[in-house]
């Protein structure tokens, strides 16, 4: 019995030395040799004093677990925290897929939810008896609302910014936008649990605190891969919707362009964005963009995509001795594995085994023609 407290005591405290140290880097990280992006440098500091909050419930947790010193209503406490994190992450992940997110009304009225029920809930614990259990329930309510909106106004956020960067980039950057859906995920599962947290017995309170900490290193390095992508999520999420008709001579002309352009060397250029091709046909972004989702029914990625698949399967069926990342470079993907994963994905087998099928039906054709000759 005293092994297993001495090892909840200690997953307590390094939970607490690691939330404290994440939220320390996060304060002191810089984006290297990048133009500084005002959402991402509010949302660092922002997740930075989430980590820094959050750490208090485990570390006031080891105090009162190694008898240090007794800490009165910790669930209480615990539950204050709960909902302040909650709130500030929801304005730390909403923007990143919807960057307007954030208003002074909106800040206004999260300060006013805070306060009041922090105050309720401080006041009931003070006054005991009745007043202290409503006001747990109550405020355990509000958390619980606010995980749920968070996680519901993400999402229907998310959506958009995914056909956004699919409307914007030739490739798939949309991936760092995923790895924080997936945060995001874990936040609201966890945020949901933590509603009933202070009834979990002894045992239920060490398995969650073991997840809270294994997701928050999650949630860490999410955030990470997010920075090294966050001036091309932050371009293409910024963007508005685009809505509307284009007129008959409009399709007409953007046809007969994008097919020349198809056959050009700027269609398989790396990393290539709508507003690159839009300049290269005389027309701009928003037309283009109207063109291919509305009268093409694909974006703007899997065009481009269906092009450089075409350039790689002429390759690999007219030469031999290309190698993967040869023919990946030429036919304008980002590298050998990102055309393996794409081809597979299309063709439902690798590049590889396609050559060879290929190979092998055009040389049983020509051995058929030479038999009939």
């Amino acid at each position: 019995m005293n092994q297993q407290i001495n090892l909840f005591n200690s997953l307590l405290f390094t939970e607490w030395a690691t939330l404290v140290t994440l939220g320390i880097c996060l304060l002191a990280l810089q984006k290297h040799k990048k133009p500084t992006y005002p959402i991402y440098t509010r949302a660092r500091y922002l997740l930075a004093i989430d980590f820094l909050l959050f750490s208090l419930d485990p570390f006031l947790y080891w105090l009162t677990e190694e008898g240090i010193c007794r800490i009165p209503q910790l669930g209480v406490i615990g539950l204050g925290l709960y909902l302040v994190v909650a709130v500030l992450l929801s304005m730390t992940y909403i923007p990143f897929v919807q960057p307007d997110y954030i208003t002074r009304k909106k800040v206004f009225l999260n300060i006013l939810l805070l306060a009041g029920s922090l105050s309720a809930l401080f006041s009931g614990a003070v006054t005991g008896g009745i007043f202290s259990l409503a006001s747990r329930i109550a405020v355990t309510a509000v958390l619980l609302v606010t995980v749920c909106l968070f996680g519901i106004r993400f999402y229907s956020y998310y959506q958009k910014a995914q056909q956004k960067m699919d409307n914007f980039y030739a490739d798939n950057f949309k991936q760092s936008i995923t790895r924080l859906s997936s945060s995001v995920t874990l936040i609201v599962i966890l945020g949901i649990s933590s509603c009933s947290a202070p009834f979990f017995p002894h045992w239920g309170i060490a398995i969650h605190k073991t997840l809270c900490f294994l997701s928050a290193i999650y949630v860490f390095l999410s955030f990470i891969n997010y920075m090294f992508n966050v001036d091309f999520v932050a371009l293409a999420v910024g963007l508005p919707q685009e809505n509307g008709r284009l007129s008959k001579s409009t399709i007409e002309k953007l046809q007969r362009h994008t097919r020349r352009w198809q056959e050009t060397p700027g269609a398989l250029t790396k990393n290539i964005t709508i507003n690159d091709v839009s300049r290269q046909l005389g027309t701009n972004r928003a037309y283009l963009s109207l063109y291919l989702n509305t009268y093409l029914d694909t974006t703007f990625t899997e065009w481009i995509g269906r092009i450089r698949l075409r350039k790689a399967k002429s390759l690999l069926a007219s030469d031999a001795i290309m190698t993967m990342e040869q023919i990946a470079e030429a036919a304008g993907f980002t590298s050998a594995s990102a055309f393996s994963h794409y081809f597979k994905a299309h063709e439902g087998l690798s590049p590889k085994l396609w050559r060879r099928q290929n190979r092998h039906r055009k040389t049983t054709q020509a051995e058929g023609k030479e038999d009939t000759e």
